[in-house]
């Protein structure tokens, strides 16, 4: 019995572990905005800094203007969101 308490006690830390992990690595979600001139994606009041990746410059350097639909995951550092686009599609230029 003791047993079997102490290997749910180390799977149930296993997985807090892995819970955490995965929400600091910021979840998926998809953002509808306008790309500024600043490497940025206005939704609403909120901004997001783009990450400078493939994806992320071809967005900010060809689209800016447009309205987009960004799917990517979403970190905050220093009181910033940071934006790695995953894919994106324009609404309208």
């Amino acid at each position: 019995m003791r047993r079997n308490v102490l290997s749910r006690c180390i799977l149930a830390g296993f997985m807090a572990v892995f819970i955490f992990a995965a929400s600091a690595m910021g979840a998926e979600k998809t953002i509808v905005g306008e790309v500024n001139d600043n490497f940025q994606i206005v939704s609403g009041n909120q901004i997001y800094e783009i990450e400078d990746t493939e994806k992320g410059k071809d967005l900010a350097e060809n689209h800016v203007g447009a309205k987009v639909k960004v799917t990517g995951s979403v970190e905050e550092r220093d009181d910033m969101k940071i934006l790695t686009v995953v894919s994106y599609k324009v609404l309208s230029e």
